[in-house]
């Protein structure tokens, strides 16, 4: 579709993941402040807390995560690795040691009907009514189901780092989604049927409750623990994705050439710093909202994705791929077709302002794609030069720390 195209999907891509990675230190503290001052119900306890006291300490958080960023993708992948087996014990445990007290039939209670809508994110209207179908609050709940299983293709930013990624990222993408589904779907299902609770009852962190109930106290400290680290991991996988993407903009000239600049340790060191002040820049924000706005805006970019996917496919069917959906054409639309519905869906369920947001962050993309083009005119920045013509079907050696996107 052209490199306008191209930067427009990058640029939603990035602000969403930027947006995104705000939520994690939120997360670290409110789990933290679970431990030092848990509250009844298993809400957290920060209401001495006041506005300053706690951006302090999410900005701080995030300037140090950022240098253990900065410090190396060897640093990050080692500490996500110790992060997820820390993060997934006590969920297996749970699921191990609760699976002999499940009572399958409460597995298909149903929710109330009189659902409290008292969350302030939900108070503003949206093309769509908040609809309350069966006792489930569809535009949250969408909102997070989506958010908790998107980011799947954030991985390519990566691809110019793996050696064989043709063989490396189908196996690699194939294995992280039986995980994840394995790793919600069957401690949720012990969490259920073991347990007494009710629809209610599950407010943030209402996981370490059950562990407690169902196993013990000390499973639930183990919980609040590990649900608090995992947020680094997923903050530093982020950062990381999110600064490698910029740089691979950078490298197909989508952006000025400064960006590509590595540090000693090999990581993008602006890209890492501007990252970093949109995180701080957010951190205070609400969480729903924030869920929603980076929702809607890679939800542009997956749209964006997908028509490209569909379009090389009909016009560059002989470029070569180092791997090859195994389908063919109108097996691709078909495959690509729910995904988009669902999309398109979740976006109408946004609020005004919410769509808001979206159009001045597209007005905005645009302004900055002018300003570089003004840039290259008058030569105030350097770009890349890169070809535009895309190679036929051959065998060729592609450039180590090449990570250019798919639009």
């Amino acid at each position: 579709f052209g490199k306008r195209a191209g930067f427009i999907m990058g640029y939603f891509t990035w602000v969403g993941g930027a947006t995104d990675n705000a939520i994690y230190p939120a997360l670290f503290l409110d789990y933290l402040l679970q431990v030092i001052s848990p509250s009844e119900g298993g809400e957290t306890s920060d209401d001495g807390m006041g506005q300053m006291t706690r951006f302090i300490l999410l900005s701080s958080m995030s300037i140090v995560l950022a240098v253990i960023n900065f410090m190396g993708l060897d640093v990050v992948g080692n500490m996500s690795i110790v992060i997820c087996i820390i993060s997934m014990s006590p969920f297996i445990l749970l699921t191990i040691l609760g699976m002999p007290k499940v009572d399958p039939s409460r597995w298909m209670q149903t929710p109330e009907d009189d659902i409290d809508l008292d969350d302030d994110s939900l108070g503003s209207h949206g093309w769509l009514p908040l609809a309350n179908l069966g006792g489930v609050v569809w535009r949250p709940f969408l909102n997070n189901l989506f958010w908790n299983l998107n980011s799947f293709d954030s991985a390519a930013n990566f691809a110019g780092e793996v050696e064989n990624p043709g063989v490396v990222f189908p196996k690699a993408m194939f294995m992280s989604i039986y995980m994840v589904v394995l790793c919600y779907f069957l401690p949720l299902l012990v969490a259920i049927g073991a347990s007494n609770s009710t629809q209610s009852d599950w407010v943030d962190g209402y996981f370490a409750t059950i562990c407690s109930d169902v196993v013990g106290p000390w499973l639930g400290d183990w919980t609040v623990f590990a649900a608090g680290i995992s947020n680094i991991a997923l903050f530093l996988s982020e950062m990381s994705s999110d600064a490698f993407q910029l740089m691979g903009m950078a490298e197909r000239s989508l952006l000025p050439n400064v960006l590509t600049t590595k540090s000693q340790f090999g990581t993008p060191t602006y890209g890492i710093m501007i990252g970093t002040v949109v995180i701080v820049f957010f951190s205070i924000a609400d969480f729903s909202a924030l869920v929603e706005l980076l929702n809607f805006n890679y939800s542009i970019a997956l749209l964006m994705e997908y028509a490209a996917f569909i379009k090389l496919r009909i016009s560059r069917d002989d470029v070569l791929r180092p791997y090859r959906v195994p389908l063919n054409t109108f097996g691709c639309i078909l495959f690509v077709t729910p995904p988009v519905v669902m999309i398109v869906f979740l976006m109408m369920l946004a609020s005004y302002m919410t769509f808001i947001y979206g159009f001045v962050s597209f007005l905005f993309g645009i302004f900055v794609y002018k300003m570089q083009s003004c840039g290259k005119d008058g030569k105030c920045c350097e770009y890349a030069i890169v070809p535009d013509v895309i190679q036929p079907r051959v065998q060729v050696e592609i450039a180590p720390d090449l990570t250019g996107s798919l639009v």
